[in-house]
């Protein structure tokens, strides 16, 4: 399962790290604390009701951040519905062992166990999507924090005298400048305080529905607010990937999320060089996922398959008190 901030992705999945089945459908924005999972339990009954009962354990991978102990997000950025349980509903729901991590901590152990980061002991994966999230490991330990939210990348302070709000609150953070939802901000920010004059501009000012698919289309024709928009979204995934590298120093760093997958020919060389300007450390490879989507997924099924310890360490109070109940 992964809890995105537009999609809600589910998969049935072989142990052999396999996609046999999978749905996609538009996560819910409002409600109560439940009704996300209540949304999962639903069409995975709906679409799977005779296998899952040959189901062994189920992986989560979700936006954050998290309460990692009680396996629920709590106060995201990203999603009107701001707190949702996911941990406790879901074991009930469907009576079996369930695993939950951040999205971006899920795919960096996914892409460990089946995409390019197999074999390496230090790894990053980043997502460059509607937010901006990470998920490292370490000398093969897979870094969770104390709430769970040891990854929190996206919100690296990457201009500090900053005029740009997060959707945090923050000032000057990575995702505030790269998360895709902020992109159209950006540009309204740049075009007010430069009193810039574009195609972009102007549809901004009608009123247009402008997303970060807009923005890089209107960039590709060569509008001159959109670059500007790019080219900060450029010097800011830089600096925060310079710093993430500093930090953490990993052989690899895989890169996913819409945002980025999507454009990967506009943005891949350019923050490579910067990047290369920044650290202190030996340069690691750098590169797009190749699990695509589905990183997420692979993620999950992860989790499932090879669950952390100190996930299974962190949650085990609660899983185990829901599924006694059930015994």
């Amino acid at each position: 399962m992964d809890v995105g901030a537009t999609k809600t992705r589910l998969a049935l999945c072989d142990s052999r790290g396999r996609i046999v089945d999978k749905q996609v459908y538009s996560t819910p924005r409002v409600g109560g604390e439940l009704v996300v999972a209540e949304s999962i339990i639903r069409a995975a009954r709906t679409k799977w009701s005779s296998e899952l009962e040959h189901v062994k354990s189920i992986g989560v991978a979700t936006i954050g951040p998290l309460n990692i102990k009680e396996g629920r997000v709590v106060n995201t950025p990203n999603l009107p519905l701001r707190n949702f349980e996911l941990l406790r509903p879901l074991a009930r729901g469907l009576k079996r062992p369930v695993i939950v991590a951040n999205d971006a901590v899920a795919a960096v152990w996914g892409e460990v166990h089946y995409g390019d980061a197999k074999g390496y002991k230090n790894a990053v994966y980043v997502t460059l999507s509607t937010g901006v999230g990470c998920g490292v490991v370490v000398d093969g330990n897979l870094l969770i924090g104390k709430m769970g939210n040891a990854h929190e990348a996206g919100h690296i302070v990457v201009d500090f005298d900053s005029e740009l709000e997060c959707n945090c609150g923050g000032r000057g953070h990575w995702e505030a400048y790269a998360g895709g939802g902020n992109l159209p901000r950006v540009a309204r920010y740049l075009a007010e305080k430069y009193g810039l004059s574009s195609e972009l501009a102007e549809a901004l000012r009608k009123g247009v529905l402008v997303d970060a698919k807009v923005v890089f289309e209107y960039y590709r024709r060569g509008d001159s607010l959109s670059k500007l928009v790019v080219d900060l979204y450029i010097k800011a995934t830089a600096a925060g990937l310079a710093s993430v590298i500093n930090t953490y120093d990993p052989e690899v760093v895989i890169i996913g999320g819409g945002v980025f997958l999507n454009n990967v020919d506009v943005l891949l060389d350019p923050v490579i060089a910067l990047v290369r300007r920044n650290i202190v450390t030996e340069m690691p490879i750098i590169k797009p996922t190749r699990l695509g989507d589905d990183v997420g997924l692979y993620g999950a099924l992860a989790l499932a398959v090879n669950s952390p310890s100190v996930l299974l360490e962190a949650q085990r109070h609660v899983l185990q008190s829901v599924l006694e109940d059930h015994v």
